[in-house]
């Protein structure tokens, strides 16, 4: 699954995370603002019921709450009207003065077990208007006052609405920061990055730059350069093996080759022997074929392109493959199926590009059922020439196809004696057609059809 860049994910984060501060910021600011508005609505109120308070038994000064009432003049030091007094016995809750009259509904209503209420302040709501109403005992009696809660309310709505505005803003600022810090941040590492990707197989001898400092980023590069050169020195010492014990089979194995041809051609040795004689033979060859393929594939790992290039008739040389495949198809009765393009051109090896030809020919002939078909073609399309070698084989297993190309992988169909191969034939050509330039991959791998494509640059098609 394709993620984003790992820049973009932390100023996402980064943005996220400062989102949940903000919002949870917002939340506290506006709940104590909410409680700071009504302790201050609470605080007016029982300054108000202090203000008119007689002492004595006479009880409260209801003129100077029914002119406040009437005047709708905000209380002192908050912008909110008394809404409304009510006055009542404390023994039976009997309404002696209500301004308004649907006020008395907060006396007559209110809970047995709070009444007589001590001084204490509560919320209710009486036609749509949300009140704070504070109630206050002097002698028999208890006064009721009422403040709209409407200003504490529409300052918390104010902080919410530039809340709205500004922690997007913020917010935006957040994640443009994040990502320029973070891309700052990774700039080395998507240098050591682009370096590091440079360093292959053939190049094994180039480094990372030395770090300039000392901090974690220069740290991840000298692990990284002690690292290659630790890959270097077993990938050297790993392919010399290879291309020394290669290089001294070659002589012993040609040796023996040349001493079980002349006993065969003695003709001192029995039928029995003879047979022995041959099957060894046949072991040498392959022996023979291994060391080759092996001393070619150091060359290329090495580095030395074993390639002499030229101008070349790559439709003549595969006409060519065509007819040695007739030899090859011959004992297990495969019919031959060729459609060569005359005139494609290239630049190329001509014995590394038959080589790679026949090792595909010869396991299409190998893995091919009896009496099967094989089919070759050469098409000059876009620029390159495409070769494809097609057989009715058994076809490849799908878990058998990704490790197609790597040495000495062999199929389930391919580990007996009969078969004859060491699993270096696919590498090989993989090798060839990239020094090359070109690419070879498994095209159809159906059930009763397998077929390899490559296909190679510079193509030049002849005129007529």
């Amino acid at each position: 699954m394709k993620t984003w860049p790992l820049r973009w994910r932390i100023a996402i984060w980064s943005a996220l995370v400062s989102a949940l501060a903000l919002l949870t910021l917002t939340v506290v600011v506006a709940v104590n603002l909410y409680a700071e508005q009504v302790e201050m609505i609470d605080a007016q109120l029982a300054a108000m019921a202090q203000f008119v308070g007689i002492h004595g038994e006479t009880g409260f000064d209801l003129e100077a709450l029914a002119a406040q009432v009437r005047t709708a003049r905000p209380l002192t030091g908050v912008p909110a009207p008394l809404y409304g007094f009510a006055l009542a016995r404390t023994a039976d809750r009997a309404i002696l003065e209500a301004r308004p009259a649907s006020f008395a509904f907060a006396v007559t209503h209110w809970p047995p077990s709070r009444w007589p209420p001590p001084r204490k302040f509560s919320n209710a709501t009486l036609g749509g208007v949300r009140l704070r109403i504070g109630a206050f005992a002097h002698g028999g009696t208890t006064l009721l006052l009422a403040a709209p809660r409407e200003p504490a309310e529409e300052s918390v709505s104010d902080l919410l609405s530039a809340s709205l505005i500004a922690i997007p803003a913020v917010l935006l600022v957040v994640a443009g920061g994040s990502w320029w810090i973070a891309r700052r941040a990774l700039a080395p590492i998507a240098a050591v990055t682009r370096a590091a990707a440079a360093i292959t197989a053939d190049r094994l001898g180039e480094r990372l730059p030395p770090p300039q400092t000392t901090d974690e980023i220069g740290q991840h590069i000298e692990v990284l350069n002690g690292m290659f050169d630790r890959l270097q020195r077993s990938f050297e010492q790993a392919t010399r093996f290879t291309a020394d014990a290669a290089h001294e089979l070659r002589t012993p194995l040609t040796i023996m080759r040349g001493q079980v041809e002349d006993a065969l051609r003695s003709d001192s040795a029995a039928p029995e022997q003879e047979q022995l004689l041959l099957g060894l033979l046949e072991e040498i060859s392959g022996l023979q074929k291994i060391s080759e393929n092996l001393l070619l594939l150091a060359r290329f790992d090495t580095g030395r392109n074993p390639l002499q290039r030229r101008p070349l008739d790559l439709s003549g040389l595969l006409g060519d493959a065509a007819e040695d495949a007739e030899l090859l198809a011959t004992p297990k009765g495969v019919r031959i199926i060729a459609a060569i393009e005359p005139g494609v051109r290239i630049e190329g090896d001509s014995v590394m590009l038959r080589r790679m030809a026949l090792n595909l020919i010869d396991n299409a002939v190998k893995f091919n059922r009896a009496g099967g078909e094989l089919r070759l073609t050469l098409d000059a399309a876009g620029g390159e020439g495409v070769f494809t070698v097609g057989n009715t084989g058994p076809g490849i297993a799908s878990d058998q196809r990704a490790a197609l190309f790597e040495r000495f992988h062999r199929g389930d169909t391919d580990r007996n004696r009969a078969s004859g191969g060491s699993g270096l034939g696919l590498s090989l050509c993989r090798e060839i057609v990239t020094a090359h330039g070109g690419q070879i991959a498994l095209g159809r791998a159906e059930a009763d059809w397998t077929e390899f494509t490559v296909r190679l640059p510079q193509v030049a098609v002849a005129s007529a």
